[in-house]
């Protein structure tokens, strides 16, 4: 399937996630799929599955007004192993998430999980809320909205930024790409002051690496329309404050500080369990 797909399950996380892919698919100027995942059953059963993706795809059109070039389908299997076929060849996979676990966090289910770990496509969550006020929406930030890219100058947080300046430039929203790095002062030896290291320099470091890797990664957009924020602080942390304020957050799927055998990096990971906003992840 081309184009973006999107996952339907009947729900009100992946109503949102089909009206944020039909926005998305608009702005690329490609059709889209909706997928209902169905276990194998008889054929009548199917072809209720079908009737129920159709409306789901028929009411989105309503809420959103959309006229894009859009078809629903039912794949036959495990829901993640359906939705990571269909998606193979698509431009996007679109998900939507509301699992709440202990204390109200909102984490990413196992479904989800799955299908950002193993998927080849980017893959953009697009989570569900249901607390007024948790964020603020572009709508009442003051100018153009923002496209977030978590920069750490690894292979998938240069794609990721790739990716956050095509959105950019698609969508005239404003492009910042944020590296955070973080050191801390060594203990003290007893009766010594300890060390503090040079913080300038390795601010100064870190500005040179950002540049280095937008100007790798290709972004070209007018200078009032992309950022370098250079801060220091966790990583994660410090894109979860920017995504209170975004349109999207960008990142790779794993990034310097990833072992080898994780597929999926934990700042990647926090950005889906705790992002404000819609959140990419990129892996090539």
């Amino acid at each position: 399937m081309r184009g973006i797909v999107v996952g339907v399950k009947g729900s009100v996380e992946s109503d949102e996630a089909l009206d944020w892919a039909l926005a998305e698919a608009a702005t690329r100027g490609v059709p889209l799929t909706a997928v209902l995942a169905a276990p194998r059953g008889a054929p009548d059963a199917l072809e209720r599955r079908q009737a129920d993706a159709e409306a789901a795809l028929a009411r989105a059109r309503e809420r959103t007004g959309s006229t894009v070039p859009a078809s629903a389908a039912v794949v036959q299997g495990h829901a993640a192993d359906a939705l990571l076929e269909a998606s193979a060849d698509a431009d996007m996979l679109v998900l939507g998430r509301r699992d709440r676990r202990r204390l109200g966090r909102l984490v990413l289910g196992s479904v989800s999980s799955r299908v950002v770990e193993h998927a080849s496509v980017p893959v953009t969550v697009v989570r569900h809320h249901d607390v007024a006020g948790e964020r603020d929406t572009p709508q009442e930030n003051e100018g153009p909205p923002t496209v977030v890219a978590g920069v750490d100058t690894s292979p998938p947080s240069l794609a990721a930024l790739r990716h956050a300046g095509a959105v950019a430039a698609r969508s005239g929203a404003v492009l910042e790409a944020v590296f955070a790095w973080q050191i801390t002062t060594l203990a003290p030896l007893p009766g010594s002051w300890g060390w503090a290291p040079p913080l300038d320099e390795y601010e100064r470091f870190a500005r040179e690496c950002l540049a280095a890797a937008v100007e790798r990664s290709g972004v070209d957009l007018p200078a009032e329309r992309l950022r370098q924020r250079v801060e220091h602080g966790a990583p994660a942390h410090v894109l979860l404050e920017a995504s209170h304020s975004a349109e999207r957050l960008v990142v790779g799927a794993r990034g310097l500080g990833g072992f080898e055998r994780l597929v999926l990096g934990s700042v990647s990971r926090q950005a889906l369990d705790y992002a404000s906003c819609p959140v990419t992840v990129v892996r090539r």
